[in-house]
Parts: structure tokens; C-alpha cells; sequence
């Protein structure tokens, strides 16, 4: 079933209802892609877009999921059901490891960590990051 929530007023509600995210150059496929579902990058008019307004990277060359460039191409895409395959999963996969790194919930830890507490951030491989006792504040301000 298609829906069509333009005049949803929180995209995110979106996001997290749909079960394919069909987009063109849209920074949201990067948020979309930590919820690990497929991805179809719409680029029909890349060459165009890619010239008047640039690009840091070609976003079809390291797309989160098969790439379209026309109109009939996606409903070839979704009518073959290829849109879901262990291609589409393999290109999350490199997708998510090469853009969302640190999107793993502990960003405001790892600032915290490192620029309020001065403390190293534990290698990864290691396990869990370790939480600061309740009682100490280590260093922090008191409420006041």
C-alpha cells in the first residue's frame, strides 16, 4: 500500500511506520538507514542535480540500496520485489558502516567523555562503555 504523508507534520513518525524509504538526495536516508530497512535512491535527475548544485560524493556510487534513474525503472524495482533482496541488505550494510559510525546512541557520551570529563574513550572491541557512578559527579557542577 502507498501512502502519502506530505502533510504528516513529524517526518519521523514517517520514517519509522514505512517499510521502504524511496528517496532522491535526501539527507534522511542516512537516518533511515540505522533502522536497517530498505533503501531505493531515485536519482533520475542526478546529472542535472549533480551540476547546478554539487555534491561532496556521488551518492549513486555509494547508494544505501538500488539506485533508479526513471520513473519506469522503480516500478520495475518494486514489481519484481527486488527492492527488499540481499542485495539491498548488502548495500545497507557497506551504506551504514562507511556514514553511521557513531550512530549508535552514544554520541552525547562520547562529547561528554571526552571534552567535559577529559576522559579517553574505551576501544570499542572492549565492551560496553563504562557509566560513572551516581555519587561522584566526577568533577561536574551541582545543580543548582
Amino acid at each position: 500500500m502507498l501512502v502519502d504523508a506530505t502533510d504528516e507534520p513529524e517526518v519521523q513518525d514517517v520514517l519509522l511506520a514505512s517499510d521502504v524509504l524511496v528517496t532522491d538526495y535526501s539527507a534522511l536516508m542516512f537516518d533511515y538507514a540505522l533502522l536497517d530497512r530498505p533503501i531505493v535512491l531515485h536519482a533520475d535527475d542526478w546529472d542535472a542535480y549533480r551540476a547546478s548544485r554539487g555534491a561532496y560524493l556521488d551518492i549513486t556510487a555509494e547508494a544505501p540500496g538500488h539506485v533508479t534513474r526513471s520513473h519506469r525503472e522503480l516500478a520495475g524495482l518494486f514489481g519484481s520485489g527486488t527492492w527488499r533482496d540481499e542485495e539491498s541488505a548488502r548495500l545497507r550494510s557497506v551504506f551504514r558502516e562507511r556514514f553511521c559510525e557513531f550512530d549508535d546512541g552514544r554520541a552525547a557520551e562520547r562529547v561528554v567523555r571526552t571534552l567535559l570529563l577529559g576522559e579517553p574513550m574505551p576501544d570499542a572491541a572492549a565492551g560496553p562503555v563504562p557509566v560513572p557512578s551516581q555519587s561522584g559527579g566526577a568533577g561536574l557542577p551541582s545543580p543548582s
